[in-house]
């Protein structure tokens, strides 16, 4: 399974269907949730996760090590 935890502690994983499951990636993105008997996501995209603190710092920060 790919597959998060979401914010509200539940379990996605990307849907079968889309491409990106058979990759894996270091950070993506999406945009629809789907809820049946499991959680899917729809809409997935890779991105650079340095593009998260440099277009949402309100909710993502990069740490310095």
């Amino acid at each position: 399974m790919i597959g998060w935890v979401l914010a509200n502690g539940q379990i996605a994983e990307i849907h079968p269907t889309s491409f990106l499951r058979r990759s894996k990636s270091e950070c993506t993105i999406f945009y629809n949730l789907v809820q049946t008997t499991r959680n899917y996501v729809h809409n997935v995209t890779r991105i650079d996760y340095l593009w998260l603190a440099e277009l949402a710092p309100q909710c993502y920060a990069l740490k310095d090590d």
